[in-house]
């Protein structure tokens, strides 16, 4: 992967999932940091290698940006530099610049479960076990309860057969 697929990737991932600010800040700072590196002598292939899937990079973007995730937002274009020409194709040019007509596609559909409307369905869930159980457990108590004087009776029984007392 190189530093266009990986900026394209990060883009793709993040819009609509976040606001469009957090998006070209973002880009802004693993373009920065790719040059950065570059001028320390590193090749892009390194570089890449070691900041790894730009999908994971957005998700965790995405989950620690308050209000992300859910295709909240509207896409916009983000200008990596604004002397950079247009690019026709909807793709990054030379430095990550982006357009029109890059459009977010399908891939793993995560669910924001920190929402109030998920925690209530959670207790709403746990109640609704937690009362089953207890159904279950008055249905079984409501069946050996009656049989609880015969048992004892039949205890006694044996128990007096045995010896009982006498021994």
């Amino acid at each position: 992967m190189n530093r266009e697929e990986f900026l394209q990737g990060l883009t793709k991932t993040l819009t609509g999932e976040v606001p469009p600010e957090i998006v070209r800040e973002n880009l802004r700072y693993y373009e920065e940091y790719i040059r950065a590196e570059m001028k320390k002598g590193r090749s892009e292939n390194e570089i890449m290698e070691e900041l790894g899937s730009p999908r994971l990079i957005a998700r965790t973007i995405i989950d620690t940006t308050p209000g992300g995730g859910g295709g909240a937002y509207e896409e916009e274009r983000f200008d990596g530099h604004a002397d950079q020409g247009r690019s026709d194709s909807g793709v990054f040019s030379g430095a990550g610049r982006m357009d029109r007509g890059y459009q977010q596609s399908g891939g793993i559909h995560y669910y924001d479960l920190n929402k109030w409307y998920w925690k209530l369905l959670g207790l709403i869930i746990v109640i609704v076990t937690i009362t089953l159980v207890l159904m279950v457990i008055g249905g079984i108590l409501s069946l050996v309860i009656p049989l609880l004087p015969v048992i004892a009776f039949a205890v006694l029984i044996m128990w007096l057969l045995r010896g009982g007392f006498g021994q």
